[in-house]
């Protein structure tokens, strides 16, 4: 990768990245609805936490969300610095 390529994919990786300590304030305070999953671009397991809402388990799993947050935010980190490098590698001519 070039500097250029670097530079760009660091920029962009700042961006787009998820925190783990912002997850956890949003598994807390808003895991009842999913929010995190979806925040985490986890679809399909935000919309069964938005469908059960009325029930007791999505506070529950969101708790345990909340716990593992360090987790589940390396693996989205980990997808989108993949799919960058790969959309960088593509784009560049080089």
């Amino acid at each position: 990768m070039s500097h250029g390529q670097q530079l760009v994919f660091e920029n962009e990786f700042e961006l787009r990245c998820r925190q783990p300590s912002l997850g956890v304030i949003y598994a807390l305070l808003l895991g009842w609805f999913g929010y995190h999953r979806f925040w985490l671009k986890d679809r399909k397991s935000g919309v069964v936490f938005l469908c059960f809402s009325w029930t007791l388990l999505p506070a529950l799993f969101s708790i345990f969300d909340a716990l593992c947050m360090r987790e589940l935010c390396s693996g989205y980190n980990n997808k989108l610095a993949k799919k960058l490098y790969d959309d960088i590698q593509q784009i560049s001519p080089y």
